[in-house]
C-alpha cells in the first residue's frame, strides 16, 4: 500500500528531532538510564505522540480563537506531562535537563503546528482544486448533452413524408428504407450519451443517413468517401460527421441537372474534409439549432477551439473537423 506525507513525516520527524536531543545531552545523568538508544526511543515515541495529538486537534471544526487554545492547552498539558516524568528519571531537581525538555516541547510543537498547517493548507487547496475539475467536468458533460439533443426537426418530418410516398407507389425500396430510417434513430439514441465517437462508428451512422437522403434525393445528390482506414481509430465529437452533411443538404438546392456532390476525405494533417459544390436555395431554411456553431462549442468543451475550419471559394464550400485521439 503506497504510503503518502502523511503517514512517512511524522515518523520521520518522530525519529530524527529525539535523535539530535538525545546526543546533545549523553552525559546527563538520570535515576533510570536507559542508555543512548533507550533515551532515544522514549522521546521518539513521546514526539510522535505529540504530532499525533496536534494532528487531530486540526480535525476539530470550531472557530479560529477556540482552535488556539485548544492547541495551547494541548501543549501544555503534554509539556507537563513531559516535565513529570522526566523529573522522576532526572537524579538532581536542579538538573537543567527539565528546562531543555520544556523549552524543546514548546519547539517541537511550534515547529509540528507549522508544517501541519503547510499541510492542511496545501491539502485544502487540492481538495478545492478536484472539486473545481469535478464541476468543470459535471457542467461539460451537460452543455454537452444539452448540445447533442437538439436534433433537426424538419429532417424527420420529410424523411417520414418521402415514406408516405414511396409507400403509396409501392416502391420497391420501401421496405430498405424503414429499415435504415430505424437504423439511423437506433444509433443516434445508442450514442446520445457519447461525448465522441471513432471515425469507423460515424461513418456508420453516416451510411445510414446518406441512404435516407439519397432515397429522397435519388439521382440529385451524389456522394463520394475516401478515408485512410488507419484513422479510424481516432475520435470525432459524436454525430459530427452527419451534422456537417446535414448542412450540405440544408443549404444547397439539388436536382437531377444539377446535383449537389458531396466528397469525404482526410487531409495529411489530421483533419477530416467535407466538400460540397455551391448550389445556394433561393430562400434560406430557418436555423436548427444544430449547425457549425453549435460543433465549435463541442469541440470547445473538449478542449479543441481550433478544431472546426471553413474554406469557401466561388465554387465549393468545406469544411474541416480535427481528428481527436482519445
Amino acid at each position: 500500500m503506497k504510503l503518502n506525507i502523511n503517514t512517512i513525516l511524522p515518523i520521520i520527524l518522530s525519529l530524527g528531532l529525539p535523535l539530535l536531543g538525545t546526543y546533545a545531552n549523553t552525559e546527563t545523568k538520570t535515576i533510570l538510564d536507559f542508555g543512548f538508544v533507550g533515551n532515544w526511543l522514549i522521546s521518539a515515541v513521546i514526539t510522535y505522540i505529540i504530532w499525533q495529538i496536534l494532528w487531530q486537534i486540526w480535525k476539530v471544526k470550531k472557530t479560529k480563537l477556540r482552535t488556539i487554545v485548544f492547541i495551547l492547552s494541548i501543549i501544555a498539558i503534554v509539556g507537563l506531562l513531559y516535565g513529570i516524568f522526566i523529573f522522576f528519571l532526572s537524579g538532581d531537581p536542579e538538573n537543567p535537563i527539565r528546562i531543555q525538555t520544556a523549552s524543546r516541547i514548546v519547539v517541537v510543537s511550534t515547529v509540528f503546528l507549522i508544517i501541519q498547517y503547510s499541510l492542511k493548507t496545501q491539502e485544502n487547496i487540492s481538495r478545492l482544486l478536484i472539486e473545481k475539475e469535478q464541476i468543470q467536468k459535471e457542467n461539460y458533460r451537460v452543455q454537452l448533452i444539452a448540445l447533442r439533443k437538439t436534433v433537426d426537426p424538419h429532417f424527420l418530418f420529410n424523411t417520414l413524408n418521402t415514406l408516405r410516398s414511396m409507400v403509396r407507389q409501392q416502391h420497391e425500396n420501401a421496405e430498405t428504407f424503414v429499415m435504415s430510417l430505424s437504423d439511423f434513430y437506433r444509433q443516434v439514441l445508442k450514442h446520445n450519451e457519447n461525448q465522441s465517437l471513432s471515425l469507423a462508428e460515424e461513418l456508420t451512422v453516416l451510411e445510414s443517413y446518406l441512404f435516407l437522403m439519397k432515397s429522397r434525393n435519388e439521382k440529385a445528390v451524389s456522394v463520394d468517401i475516401n478515408i485512410d482506414e488507419r484513422l479510424y481509430a481516432f475520435y470525432l465529437p459524436s454525430l459530427a460527421l452527419q451534422v456537417v452533411v446535414e448542412n450540405c443538404f440544408k443549404h444547397n438546392a439539388m436536382t437531377a441537372k444539377m446535383p449537389l456532390h458531396i466528397a469525404i476525405n482526410n487531409t495529411d494533417d489530421g483533419y477530416i474534409k467535407v466538400t460540397n459544390n455551391l448550389q445556394p436555395l433561393i430562400e434560406e431554411s430557418a436555423p436548427s439549432g444544430f449547425g457549425l456553431d453549435n460543433l465549435r462549442k463541442r469541440y470547445e468543451l473538449m478542449g479543441e477551439p481550433e478544431a472546426v475550419i471553413e474554406n469557401i471559394s466561388e465554387t465549393h464550400f468545406s469544411i474541416l473537423l480535427k481528428l481527436l485521439k482519445k
